[in-house]
């Protein structure tokens, strides 16, 4: 049965927009994914290693009937098709990342896979662009919505809207 799931996905190496789009094409073109909506692309300052570029943010509404190991499967397969190693340090610059932020009624606790993402509760970066998408959506073991998580989140970072280039 088909369910809706959030991810998250960011840049900050080489064409960051490129980078984003290509990997919604990659989502889009599958048959076992359907993307329904994806926020606006933020532009936000790195949190943990701040020695590094500013990166672009978004967050994607997907309908699918994957679980969540072979959704990380896809997604890790994007990450390398784009040019991310499968090796890599955290919090490193990144061509690419797709993280799986929420399942609609899944929760997953692996060594390898934990959601509701354990991180998207302290990152403006994910809830702004969320919040675009879907403010009443409540994470699954947290009892809140997704806006109600953004007026509490701790974090003091800039996220703002970023204005695609024009090309000619």
């Amino acid at each position: 049965m088909s369910e809706l799931v959030y991810l998250g996905l960011g840049s900050n190496i080489g064409d960051r927009e490129t980078y984003l789009f290509s990997a919604i094409t990659a989502l889009d073109v599958r048959q076992d994914i359907n993307i329904n909506r994806t926020a606006s692309i933020y532009e936000t300052d790195p949190l943990i290693n701040q020695d590094q570029p500013f990166f672009l943010n978004t967050v994607v509404e997907l309908s699918t009937a994957l679980d969540p190991e072979e959704m990380l499967q896809v997604c890790k397969g994007i990450e390398l098709m784009l040019g991310r190693p499968e090796i890599h340090e955290k919090n490193a610059p990144r061509v690419i990342d797709l993280d799986i932020l929420a399942y609609e009624t899944k929760m997953v606790d692996l060594s390898h896979l934990i959601i509701p993402h354990p991180g998207l509760f302290s990152r403006k970066f994910v809830l702004v662009p969320w919040a675009e998408l879907a403010p009443e959506f409540t994470v699954q073991g947290a009892g809140k919505t997704i806006s109600e998580l953004l007026l509490l989140c701790p974090d003091t970072s800039n996220v703002r809207m970023h204005h695609l280039e024009k090309t000619a």
